[in-house]
């Protein structure tokens, strides 16, 4: 469980109507929520008002929700459909089967899940959030980078490593010998590359 004081309490129940409404959810999505939501409360809200903490530039509050779901895979439209409707930095518990696993969205594309609860480290809300992130991301950031340059160092990672598949792939299917090596090759290089990075 989170370790927060009591003064961070909130725990109210948030209707599944009331998020959709907020959201604009279309039919689809009204009704993904209706299965596989059972329960969203309001557990938590980090804030200098509810903790000695100063406020940050760019994080005004962060709220811990609870969803309870009735499947171990929901929707990925769920959390970010909670997001549109709250519009806080949320951390999310999501309960399955007796079992808590934590999750944050740094962006809309970009979300990170760990089955141990983040500890709140820092001394103003902006602190408080780059701490979770860095928590929930897994691993340390490399040396010198915020989290904001860490996960678009990341996601550049990314996608050379799918091309590097994409052109390995293409290269296995390739006729022409001369081809196909030079798609090898270059898979090689950008291999290369990113073990430089």
């Amino acid at each position: 469980m989170l370790e927060l004081p009591k003064s961070t309490f909130f725990g109210r129940i948030i209707a599944k109507d009331k998020i959709c409404s907020h959201a604009k959810a279309n039919s689809e999505l009204k009704d993904i929520f209706a299965k596989q939501v059972e329960r969203i409360r309001w557990l938590n809200k980090i804030s200098p008002a509810t903790l000695n903490i100063a406020q940050g530039e760019h994080v005004k509050e962060i709220q811990v929700i609870e969803v309870s779901l009735s499947t171990s895979t929901p929707d990925k439209r769920i959390l970010q459909t909670i997001i549109k409707g709250i519009r806080y930095k949320i951390i999310f518990a999501l309960v399955y089967g007796g079992k808590t696993t934590y999750a944050v969205y740094y962006d809309s594309k970009t979300s990170f899940t760990s089955d141990t609860p983040p500890k709140f480290v820092g001394n103003d809300t902006d602190s408080i959030w780059n701490s979770i992130l860095i928590q929930m991301r897994g691993s340390a950031l490399d040396k010198g980078k915020t989290i904001d340059e860490q996960i678009a160092s990341d996601a550049v990672r990314e996608g050379m490593i799918r091309h590097i598949e994409r052109l390995k792939k293409q290269a296995r299917s390739e006729k022409q010998p001369r081809r196909k090596w030079k798609l090898a090759e270059e898979a090689k290089l950008l291999n290369e590359k990113i073990y430089e990075r």
